[in-house]
């Protein structure tokens, strides 16, 4: 169970970290409600970079949210397969 809540935690910090990105540019965030799947490529990226110390942050900000949502539903996962006896 503590595992379980481990995971949820994670998520719910990965979900967190990336609102305080999305609300770092409004340039980003008008740019990614308009297309989330442009969102993560070079080319947003690097237009983000361009406007300076908070598109570095709301970049390090979204990276760092999509490894924690990520890493908590693996640990989710993981945990699942295991008190099934498949791991």
């Amino acid at each position: 169970m503590g595992i379980v809540v481990e995971a949820v935690g994670a998520i719910l910090f990965g979900v967190v970290l990336g609102y305080a990105g999305m609300r770092l540019l409004a340039e980003y965030r008008i740019a990614f409600f308009a297309n989330p799947r442009a969102v993560i490529t070079l080319e947003v990226m690097l237009q983000v970079a361009k406007c300076g110390g908070p598109g570095y942050l709301a970049i390090v900000c979204l990276m760092g949210a999509a490894a924690f949502i990520f890493g908590g539903i693996g640990i989710f996962v993981a945990e699942a397969l295991h008190l099934a006896g498949w791991l």
